[in-house]
């Protein structure tokens, strides 16, 4: 397994990805719109075996804290310690560059949906605690809903 930083090249395989994830994570908007552009923008890791991306995870910066913005892993990969191991490498990168505090949002506890679940379960494991849940409209659907807001002091 190697972790590297995404290239341009890497655009087609990280939406293959994505697309994989598509309908229990990632809705159609996210598919279409938010993580093309936001792969352009951002930057990035992927995880790859054999010239396969396995995951991946995006990232930009607000007032001294990296939001991470997209992460995904294969479906086939799932429970092989892929994603533990891009927010590892995450975190020491950005270490380097003196960052104090990692964040991501995520849905909330209110939403019940068992794939966010796990999700949540994953980034509480990852040392990210809960700092506040804000009411969001959905691009995709129009609907309101809870998303939480983790962050974790690196």
């Amino acid at each position: 397994m190697k972790i590297r930083k995404i290239t341009e090249k890497d655009f087609n395989k990280i939406m293959g990805v994505a697309k994989k994830l598509h309908p229990k994570w990632f809705d159609k908007f996210a598919i279409n719109k938010s993580i093309p552009l936001d792969l352009k923008i951002h930057k990035g890791f992927i995880a790859e075996e054999k010239g396969e991306i396995c995951g991946f995870i995006t990232y930009t910066s607000k007032e001294g804290t990296i939001d991470i913005s997209w992460m995904g892993v294969d479906p086939k990969f799932h429970r092989k310690k892929i994603g533990t191991k891009l927010i590892n490498f995450l975190e020491k990168e950005v270490k380097k560059l003196r960052a104090q505090e990692l964040r991501v949002e995520t849905l909330a506890e209110s939403v019940e949906y068992e794939p966010y679940e796990r999700t949540r379960v994953f980034y509480k494991k990852m040392g990210f605690k809960l700092k506040s849940v804000k009411k969001v409209k959905s691009k995709g659907t129009r609907r309101w809903f809870d998303m939480a807001i983790f962050t974790k002091k690196i």
